[in-house]
Formats: structure tokens, sequence, C-alpha cells
């Protein structure tokens, strides 16, 4: 099984072991045969401090912990991107949608490129650990381990927006996520069949099972708008990164308010015709998972 832990885990477990010290998670992922899965954000989390303004040396040891596992690294940043773009390639070739890959090989590949790049200049560096590589991105792009503050206002104006249009009954559902794909598609340059952008979207929307990490990132996200009293945080960007991912692991570790957003979205999905129930996918932490599984 591929296992992602959030960043609350990951920094329980390699800074004071607590829900399973290193070894202890060691040990069970080997006696398993299961695969700990890291992602832009939970090590961008984890490696906070370095955002602070404070030394490389605190997160040293804990990256090093981290690398002893047995780890896989998937670009979660990219999902969106990704699924539209084979979504796009099967409607085009009036084929079904099939799945993406989203995994890469190292933690670097994780990154999105930055502007006028075709990829991350730092995927140009060959063999370097996990620490190495965080040690060299502190200095070529050390705005990457900061929070995403700056972006909050525009996520908190694209929720407010999309509440004053739901009390309105302007956002129908089907019309609610046409309106998320086209934002999704221009963030991510994806460029859609020509004249006939909407009718594929809807076709997306026909089938749950194509771009699902898309359809429950954008089923959460619909929640958090319904909920008139939910106020986004900063922490929002990483749960809702990491809920494209969920289709693409077998267990995944989310916070109480994240996971019962998923429970919400799943169940509407399910309903809907999907294949799988990714709210069973959801554990509260490791120590839930290691109990559980």
């Amino acid at each position: 099984m591929r296992i992602l832990l959030d960043s609350r885990d990951l920094i329980n477990i390699t800074q004071n072991g607590r829900g399973a010290t290193v070894p202890e998670l060691d040990a069970y992922l080997r006696a398993g045969n299961h695969q700990l899965v890291l992602c832009f954000s939970t090590v961008r989390e984890l490696c906070g401090p370095i955002g602070a303004g404070r030394s490389f040396l605190e997160v040293r040891p804990l990256l090093q912990s981290l690398e002893t596992l047995p780890i896989v690294y998937l670009r979660e940043v990219s999902i969106l991107g990704i699924e539209l773009e084979a979504a796009v390639n099967a409607f085009v070739a009036g084929t079904e949608y099939r799945d993406p890959d989203p995994y890469v090989r190292r933690w670097d590949h994780t990154l999105m490129a930055g502007p006028g790049e075709r990829r991350p200049q730092e995927n140009n560096v060959v063999g370097m650990r996990l620490d190495d590589l965080v040690f060299f991105i502190k200095f070529t792009r050390p705005d990457i381990f900061s929070p995403p503050q700056e972006h909050l206002p525009t996520l908190q104006a694209i929720i407010a927006n999309d509440r004053v249009q739901l009390r309105a009954g302007q956002a129908p559902a089907k019309q609610h996520f046409v309106s998320s794909l086209h934002r999704h598609a221009a963030s991510h340059r994806v460029a859609l069949p020509q004249g006939c952008e909407d009718e594929f979207a809807r076709w997306v929307y026909s089938n749950p099972n194509r771009c699902p990490g898309a359809r429950l990132n954008h089923e959460i996200f619909r929640s958090i708008t319904q909920n008139y009293g939910d106020k986004p945080e900063v922490g929002d960007f990483t749960d809702l990164a990491l809920t494209t991912a969920i289709p693409y692991v077998d267990c995944a570790t989310l916070d109480a308010r994240m996971r019962s957003y998923c429970a919400q979205a799943s169940r509407k999905m399910l309903k809907l015709g999907a294949a799988n129930d990714y709210a069973a996918r959801v554990y509260e932490d490791v120590a839930d998972i290691i109990r559980r599984v």
C-alpha cells in the first residue's frame, strides 16, 4: 500500500515519536510491503522552520530519518493539470478517460515550474539525497518553504464570490464544476478543446471517475463554500492539495475538519456513480492506520 501522511503526522513522528517512532513506522511499512508517500506540500511544511528564517540544521535530521523509510514521491501540485490533460486527450480522441501517473522519482520533481520554465530548474541536479535537495532549494527558491500567506486573500475572495452565487441560486452543482474546471485549466495552462470548452467540462462532470482528484477536490471545496461559517485559512492550501492525491494512494491522513468534508464529498460522488469510496481511505493519524490496516 501507498500511505500518504499529512505534515502533522510527519512532524509528530520525526520530532517526538507521537503516533509512531521512525523505527516503528519503518518496521510497519516493511512488514506489509508498504511505502510512505512524500509530496511537495508535506515536505514543505515539515521544513517550515526554514521558511521562518531558522537554521536548515533544525530540519536536516528529520529529512534524513524520513529517507531511511521505504518512500515514493507524488507530485500533488500538478494533479489537476495532468488529469485535465488526460481528459482533453480522451475527449478529443473519443476514448474513455484513463488516470495519469502523478508519481515522480525525487522530491524536487514535485515542485511546480517557475514562470517561463518548462520544468523546475532544480530538476537538473542529480545524485542528491532529500536533505541535500532541500538545502540546495533553500538557496535557489527560499520562498518555497514559507506558508502561502500571500495567496490567502485570493482563496477567500473566490469562496466569498461563490457563496454570493450560492445564496442567489446561481451556482448549481454542474455549473459550479464547469466554472471551477475553467479556472483550473487556466492556472495549469491546459488548453481545453476549442469551441466546445463547456461541453468538455460537462463531459468530465457526467462521470465522477473522470479526473477523480479534481472531482474530489471540487466537491470538498463546494462543501466548504456551502458552510457559510467556515473561514478559509492558510493551512487549507495544503489540505486541499492533499485531497487531489487521495485517489492515487491507498491510505491518507487528514485533520478532523477535512475528513468530514471528504466524507461528504465521497458520499455525493458515490451517489453519482463513483467507483471508489475515497472517504474509506482517510484516517485520523498514523496510529489509526497502524491499528486498523
